[in-house]
């Protein structure tokens, strides 16, 4: 085990003020858009490809890895929650994926997704209604490039979903009428800049952010998987249909690959709104502070043990939700993630939460 690495250490004490405004009827606009669209997608890739059902979005697997999750010594008091409340090496799992509901080519562009799962968290979890409640696991999620970060709530996500799926040559006219021009403007301009034109050469070196809040114990945060400075960007390489995948193995081949895993807490909700994703967190405004280190072992994973490991972590579910009170999802959007990653598994079928890294 590599020693735990030490924190830059900021006392300000941040506001506990964040408020969360759910909609009267939320929750049925969430399980009517979950049953309608991610049974559907599911259902068609899967008889596309004669395989078994896939997740709602995230389906291309890259690799899954070991790892561990180093958190910091000597956090501020408010950092000082939930799995960051002491200085310790949790093992985890880690999942790197494309966004779309359909495998595809990593030439496309598309979000670009980490999911992590620390194992030996203690408490119970929020994800009651799948009786994973006493499991001793904790999961973060996150993603580059999203269109949650666009839209400014799962209602214009809906929007945009359905816009799309109808035409997409009427997709800006389809889509004005349902959130006015000026949103269906601000959208489609914000889409183009952070999907559609997004170039990405590794998985090491891009920056994931969970796009929408999560509870600090009392506080409200936003977090960010990325790089720590000074990691080596890619080698130009032909963009082949898996390059992304290949070139991670070509780093895990030559070494451990690094992530610094870091938070900014909530100012008030104008400039660090909960309810409003399309809101950017300016570090200015609220400043990324460093909680964890996550290490991913040098490894080969071409080797047949690897890749047999790495189907059994793309077997496991992964959710928001799996979490601790400490590490509430908070806002809009992650309300409706809970009913849809419930749906998905439900149809998808979770396997049991690990216990150890011997999966």
């Amino acid at each position: 085990m590599t020693q735990t690495p030490t924190s830059v250490n900021t006392s300000a004490s941040p506001s506990t003020a964040w408020e969360e405004h759910p909609e009267p009827d939320e929750q049925k606009l969430f399980e009517d858009f979950a049953n309608r669209f991610i049974t559907l997608q599911q259902k068609d890739v899967s008889q596309e490809t004669n395989g078994p059902l896939l997740r709602g979005f995230h389906a291309k697997l890259h690799a899954g890895v070991l790892a561990e999750f180093h958190v910091l010594a000597d956090l501020p008091a408010h950092a000082r929650f939930g799995v960051f409340s002491e200085p310790r090496i949790f093992p985890a799992v880690v999942r790197f994926s494309n966004g779309k509901p359909k495998p595809g080519s990593d030439k496309r562009p598309e979000p670009r997704g980490i999911a992590i799962k620390l194992l030996g968290v203690s408490g119970p979890k929020l994800l009651t209604p799948m009786g994973k409640e006493d499991a001793q696991t904790q999961d973060f999620l996150a993603t580059s490039h999203s269109l949650t970060g666009t839209v400014r709530n799962m209602r214009q996500f809906i929007a945009f979903v359905e816009a799309q799926q109808q035409n997409a040559l009427t997709l800006p006219f389809t889509l004005a009428r349902r959130v006015g021009f000026g949103e269906a403007r601000r959208i489609l301009v914000a889409f183009v800049r952070t999907v559609v034109l997004s170039r990405v050469s590794s998985m090491a070196t891009e920056h994931y952010a969970g796009t929408a809040p999560i509870k600090m114990g009392p506080y409200a945060v936003k977090f960010m998987v990325r790089p720590p400075e000074g990691t080596e960007q890619p080698a130009p390489r032909r963009r082949t249909p898996d390059f992304l995948r290949d070139e991670l193995a070509d780093r895990l081949r030559k070494g451990d690959v690094l992530f610094d895993f870091v938070v900014q807490f909530y100012v008030d909700d104008k400039r660090t709104p909960i309810e409003d994703t399309a809101v950017r967190w300016e570090p200015e405004i609220a400043p990324f502070i460093k909680v964890a280190q996550l290490r991913i072992p040098s490894c080969d994973l071409d080797k047949e043990e690897v890749a047999e490991q790495s189907r059994k972590i793309d077997e496991l579910s992964f959710s928001p939700w799996h979490a601790t009170e400490d590490h509430r999802p908070l806002g809009n959007v992650m309300r409706a993630r809970r009913v849809a990653y419930r749906i998905s598994s439900k149809l998808r079928g979770g396997c049991p939460e690990p216990t150890s890294l011997s999966l």
